[in-house]
Parts: C-alpha cells; structure tokens; sequence
C-alpha cells in the first residue's frame, strides 16, 4: 500500500493535512481504534506525552528516532529521489570535507553515515536535484571560508538541513509556533559567495 499526500490537492478537497492523516489513521489502526494506536505508540515509546498522560486532550510528540524511522520509510517509497548507493556515495564524500573529532557543546563534526543518508534523501525532496559535484564544491567553499575557525559552523547534518521552531503571530495576535525547515546547503548552492559574516549567528 502507498500514499501520495500533496497539500495543494488537500486544500483542493477542503481538507487540512492533519485532517487527512488523521482520516487515514483511524481507516486503518489495526483494531479499528485510532487512540489503541496512540496507546501502543506511547507504551513503546515511540511517541512522548506532554502534560498529564491521563487527560484525553494530551500532546503528543515523537521521539527523534522514530521521527527519522518513519521519514525513511516515507523517503524509500519516493521514486524520484536518487538511488541510494549514490546518496551513501555522496555523504561519504561530504564527510571528508568536514573537520574530524566534535564541535564544542554539541556533537561530531561529520555525523553518522546513515542519518547524513537521511537528510539528503530530505533534502533532494525538499530542494530538488542537483549533481554531485554541485553539492561537493559547495560544501567545500562553505567549510573553506571559515578559514579554520570553525566556532560558528554547523555540523554537516545542520549543514545538510535543519529543522528549526519558529514563532510568528497569528491573525488574532496568538503566538504560533510551526517547524521550518533551514539548509545552509541549500543557500550555499544559490548563493556561493555569501559573506561569512552572514552566518555568524548560525551553530
């Protein structure tokens, strides 16, 4: 079984993403009931309750890990993408162009082989194709022009993407919180000659 959600064909229908998702939850929890799912989720801990785990309108939120398990299995179903000995070909590469060891209060400079495969399958779905050469030349000159001061750069992960919270206000002057998706990659590729002092702010 495979499923195709595009935003623009559910707003088409009236519908909202989560509306959709939530339509299909219930259509098929195992047991007909979509909050047996929810329970199963959080006994095996693949979702987190915030708040107390009794009331009926908790929130939820998943754990990194099955976050990344259940996007690869979205990422393996998406034809489009390139072939993954390719992408596995690529962070490898990538790899080599970053500083060995850890960056200071935070985690390895490179990564791990296979959360790095993640990301750019993420990325190439949110940014489309680009060779591999493009891609190797601008992680280069992004780690290149901070001259070996690497204070401010981000991990290669973060360097791929990275998904950061954001807060706007909305109509009614409510604050609202939504994820956005931020690729220093993705700049660099547009931008190459970007001002280092552009991204000091930037960990």
């Amino acid at each position: 079984m495979r499923f195709t959600i595009d935003s623009e064909a559910c707003d088409k229908h009236n519908l909202s993403l989560s509306e959709v998702l939530g339509i299909l939850l219930i259509k098929f929890s195992e047991t007909g009931n979509s909050q047996d799912t929810i329970d199963k989720l959080v006994s095996e801990e693949k979702l987190i309750t915030l708040g107390n785990p009794s009331d009926p309108y908790s929130v939820y939120q998943v754990t990194q890990r099955w976050d990344d398990e259940v996007s690869a299995v979205l990422l393996d179903a998406e034809k489009s993408l390139p072939k993954a000995d390719r992408i596995e070909n690529l962070v490898k590469q990538m790899r080599e162009l970053f500083p060995t060891g850890m960056k200071v209060g935070s985690s390895a400079w490179r990564g791990n082989i296979r959360e790095l495969k993640l990301r750019m399958q993420k990325f190439f779905r949110l940014y489309g194709d680009y060779t591999d050469e493009q891609i190797l030349s601008a992680t280069k000159k992004y780690v290149d022009s901070f001259n070996g001061n690497y204070t401010y750069m981000r991990i290669l992960k973060y360097f791929i993407f990275k998904s950061e919270t954001k807060s706007r206000l909305d109509d009614d002057g409510n604050v609202v919180r939504q994820l956005e998706d931020v690729s220093e990659l993705a700049n660099f590729l547009d931008n190459p000659e970007r001002e280092l002092s552009s991204r000091t702010r930037l960990i």
